[in-house]
C-alpha cells in the first residue's frame, strides 16, 4: 500500500474527502519526521513507536576489493510493532 492508497482508505473509512485525507496522511509524516529528526520518539498506542538508534563507528570492507573502509557513526529510524498490532498479526484478523 502506498500513501496515495492509505490516504483513499482514511477517506473511505472517515467523514472527509480524499484531498484532506491525503492532506492529514502527509502532516501525520511530517509530524513523525520532525520528531525524529529532533530525537524525540513517537509512541502511537495500540500501534508501536517510533524512535532513532544509534550505529556506532565501524570498519567495512569493499566487496569488490576487499579493502577495509572506514564507516562513520549514523543514526538510523526505528518501529517497533505495539503489544496489539502484534496480536492481530499473529491472529491475521481483528484484534
Amino acid at each position: 500500500m502506498r500513501k496515495d492508497d492509505l490516504a483513499a482508505q482514511v477517506a473511505g473509512r472517515a467523514p472527509v474527502t480524499k484531498a484532506q485525507a491525503k492532506s492529514a496522511v502527509n502532516a501525520v509524516f511530517e509530524v513523525i519526521r520532525d520528531a525524529l529528526a529532533n530525537g524525540d520518539t513517537v509512541s502511537v498506542t495500540g500501534f508501536g513507536r517510533f524512535s532513532t538508534r544509534s550505529r556506532r563507528a565501524r570498519t567495512g570492507r569493499n566487496p569488490r576489493t576487499g579493502e577495509s573502509v572506514a564507516v562513520a557513526a549514523s543514526k538510523t529510524p526505528s518501529f517497533k510493532a505495539g503489544h496489539a498490532l502484534r496480536a492481530r498479526l499473529r491472529k491475521g484478523g481483528p484484534a
